[in-house]
């Protein structure tokens, strides 16, 4: 397969979830293309940049007559906002447009007033196509912005060796990947294990890698940690990542928000478990008594009775992780680039 006639509109070098499935793309798609309307460079004019780059999208857009489709992907905010410009660019040249919607506070974003919720219905209406990342976001979008160009989209993964899994599990090891924020409720864990009778005793290790608020984590895990089973190992990405999950037992994310967390699909492709919440699309793919456990968002405590099951049953990971790298097979790249061509060609074949 061939995507020289898709341009892909998206944020430069994100480190985050939409960051993540384009490098996926790129690897997997011949002929990939991007142009980024977003820099993650502190020292640029972000406004400067999205014109700049605005302007080098109209160009390519008039000029190469091989493009046919933007497939654009925002999440809120100002992220939407400079992509809608892009949509009404392509509208206007007779280009087709997809919109990619990433991020867990979407829904908030255009309820956050009648104007936002008449805007965002209106730049959706206009696409082609809408892609949500999960089933349960396609029809609350679908209810709430009486949309009829829906598809759902998987996020992709790559494939992971599964590792063999220890036979015992007298101690676990637990990572978090993700923004350092109290949205992805990483704060609320460390304070919660630092009072946990199995990590006082020395049986639970958790390594933490992201960017965000780091100071104040790296304070709090220094805070009275007499342990020292709590580690900060600051952003990874790349082949140090996937040794992250490789090497742990069970990762843990316990967002407040959430779409469907690449981070997650990752792990779960790896073979392990998974603890998280019940927000966004996470319920969708972790399904308790079968590839991991799911608390509400905010009640950290209701791992208590979590804990005491792993502890109390050693082939409760292994049985869990082969579960959930089963069920991640329908991540992988090669299946959501072939659906994405599917689209590519519907959208292709319609006047």
């Amino acid at each position: 397969m061939n995507f020289k006639h898709v341009l892909f509109i998206g944020p430069q070098n994100e480190k985050g979830g939409i960051g993540a499935v384009l490098d996926t793309y790129r690897n997997e798609m011949n002929g990939f293309h991007m142009i980024s309307t977003y820099s993650s460079d502190p020292n640029v004019n972000k406004q400067l940049y999205f014109f700049k780059q605005f302007f080098s999208i109209f160009k390519l857009l008039i000029t190469d007559e091989d493009i046919k489709i933007l497939h654009i992907h925002c999440a809120s905010r100002g992220s939407f906002i400079r992509k809608a410009l892009v949509v009404l660019l392509a509208n206007s040249l007779g280009i087709k447009t997809i919109m990619h919607i990433h991020g867990g506070l979407f829904h908030r974003f255009y309820q956050s007033s009648y104007f936002m919720t008449f805007l965002v219905q209106l730049i959706l209406r206009s696409c082609d196509r809408v892609i949500c990342l999960t089933n349960e976001w396609s029809h609350t979008f679908g209810k709430e912005l009486q949309l009829g160009n829906l598809s759902v989209v998987l996020n992709p993964v790559k494939t992971f060796p599964l590792r063999p899994y220890r036979n015992s599990f007298s101690s676990i090891s637990l990572l978090f990947l993700g923004t350092i924020t109290d949205n992805k409720g990483i704060f609320e864990l460390v304070e919660y294990l630092q009072n946990n009778a199995f990590y006082l005793h020395n049986k639970i290790k958790l390594t933490i890698c992201g960017e965000g608020a780091s100071d104040r984590l790296i304070s709090l895990i220094n805070r009275e940690n007499v342990i020292g089973n709590i580690s900060f190992a600051g952003w990874v990405n790349g082949s140090q990542k996937d040794e992250m999950i490789s090497d742990t037992d069970i990762f843990i994310l316990p967002s407040h928000y959430e779409g469907l967390p690449m981070a997650i699909l990752e792990a779960m492709s790896a073979g392990k478990p998974i603890i998280s919440t019940s927000v966004g699309g996470i319920p969708s793919v972790v399904q308790p008594k079968h590839n991991g456990w799911l608390i509400e968002p905010g009640k950290i405590n209701q791992l208590d009775p979590i804990l005491d099951e792993i502890f109390n049953d050693p082939g409760l990971i292994s049985r869990y992780g082969l579960n959930a790298f089963d069920d991640a097979k329908q991540f992988h790249v090669q299946s959501i680039v072939s659906k994405l061509n599917t689209i590519y060609n519907e959208l292709l074949t319609t006047e």
